[in-house]
């Protein structure tokens, strides 16, 4: 989920630190030593590196291809509570230097090649689960590619989560909150010079578009790092409850559940031209341009804001995580909070268990009380805002 804040979100800094795994020589209380996680996004990501961090070989499956994503952006350090030393290594590895607003791009990357040179870290793409469960002794994913098993496996594939339907099949479904985000990130080189705004520019704007609509705009630091003008991102985030016609006719929700985002070519054509004639007409010209690009680049997505209160995480040996979890309107700023939350506290609890039912019932006991007050958290905006 991307997190797109009010003008008083909190920052806060932490200190930059490596990650280590465990030496081969160094014992491991715990008898767990496999796990599979459904989804590589930011919440996958996160819990691999903390579950290699005690010895555990993961296996990650993700759907989507090597290639780089664009995301929308985020803030790392807005709302953190770092209540233990793995929470602080993995906002470290997640922020680098950063220490503001930034591409969802970036801080997944670093996650990635942290990863990718962790040991006991397997990622494959292009694996699309279709089943998962538990058989004997072990859990199970089956996927496009072929059959994994491991001793516990953690659902973080999004809000239209495979894994939450083992979890909890009397409520698999996360409801849509009546709203959505058109989202993009667009190259600052991308639109005219003239346009660019000077390095002291607030890097978080809001404007109010019509009837009830408005604009997050940020200016966010470039793949690079660079703040340098003209090598900078600007991040948009439009809030719209009255387009969601747009979202029942193409299928992205259906009876109230969110089955998909939509990319531009999804969006017809006179949407487009409608937004892009509603952005030059209420927002600056800068996030005005900003939009057409992303439209005409097919930068553009459409995602519908879903909301998942869980009454339960775990199942056996099958658990979820992040937006599977606890899917949660962007306007509470506290997703990718979460998202480390449940990775940090699922890593704490490894090495005392040996039992991955009772592991994976402490990790319940633990965070779906802390989960469901977050996402319970953003409902009022949800029920005031989101149109039916």
């Amino acid at each position: 989920m991307q997190e797109f804040l009010p003008t008083n979100y909190q920052r806060l800094h932490t200190q930059k630190g490596s990650f280590k795994v465990k030496s081969k020589g160094e014992p491991i209380m715990s008898q767990i030593k496999t796990a599979i996680v459904v989804g590589g996004s930011l919440a996958g990501m996160m819990m691999a590196l903390a579950l290699a961090k005690t010895g555990i070989k993961v296996t990650v499956l993700e759907r989507h291809s090597a290639s780089e994503r664009r995301g929308a952006v985020l803030s790392v350090h807005s709302g953190a509570i770092n209540q233990s030393a793995l929470a602080h290594e993995l906002r470290a590895i997640a922020a680098g230097d950063g220490r503001g607003i930034e591409s969802w791009r970036m801080i997944h990357q670093r996650l990635q090649n942290m990863a990718h040179n962790t040991p006991n870290i397997d990622v494959h793409f292009n694996e699309v689960v279709q089943e998962v469960g538990e058989n004997g002794g072990h859990a199970y994913a089956q996927t496009n590619q072929g059959n994994y098993q491991a001793e516990i496996l953690v659902g973080a594939d999004g809000g239209s989560s495979l894994v939450r339907k083992y979890v909890n099949p009397q409520q698999p479904n996360a409801i849509f909150a009546g709203y959505q985000l058109w989202v993009a990130i667009v190259e600052e080189e991308l639109v005219p010079k003239n346009l660019w705004p000077g390095k002291r520019y607030s890097d978080f704007q809001e404007f109010d578009g019509a009837d009830d609509d408005f604009l997050f705009a940020m200016i966010v630091p470039g793949m690079d790092g660079s703040r340098e003008v003209g090598h900078r991102q600007i991040g948009l985030a439009w809030y719209d409850n009255g387009s969601n016609d747009v979202l029942y006719q193409s299928g992205a929700v259906q009876n109230n559940h969110v089955l998909h985002t939509l990319n531009t070519r999804s969006i017809p054509q006179e949407i487009r031209m409608q937004l892009i004639g509603r952005a030059q007409k209420y927002f600056p010209p800068l996030f005005a341009k900003a939009i057409q690009v992303a439209i005409e680049r097919e930068y553009l997505v459409a995602t519908p804001i879903s909301e998942y209160v869980a009454s339960k995480m775990s199942q056996g040996r099958v658990t979820i995580v992040g937006d599977a979890a606890h899917a949660l309107t962007p306007m509470t700023g506290k997703g990718f909070n979460s998202s480390l939350d449940d990775a940090a506290t699922l890593g704490g609890l490894i090495s005392k268990y040996d039992d991955a039912n009772q592991l994976l019932q402490k990790f319940e006991d633990l965070r779906l009380p802390i989960d469901t007050e977050i996402v319970r958290s953003g409902q009022s905006f949800s029920q005031s805002y989101g149109r039916e």
